[in-house]
């Protein structure tokens, strides 16, 4: 991820009319970089999540029964 203080150059360099494209993207950059961390955050916890196996075990006799 992108440090504040490229954030803070960019805005400086967009502002200033010097560098306006340069601060621009930079401030692309920062952005971008904050929306891919919040992505892989959350991929991160959705993967943990186990899937439930059932088997026939934990069915009754007659449920058992009635699945064949």
């Amino acid at each position: 991820m992108v440090s504040k203080f490229w954030l803070y150059l960019g805005i400086i360099l967009a502002c200033s009319g010097i560098g306006t494209g340069v601060g621009i993207f930079l401030i692309i950059l920062y952005v971008w970089g904050d929306i891919r961390g919040a992505i892989d955050t959350n991929n991160v916890t959705n993967n943990n999540v186990e899937e439930e196996q059932y088997n026939a075990n934990y069915y009754s006799e007659d449920t058992a029964e009635e699945m064949r």
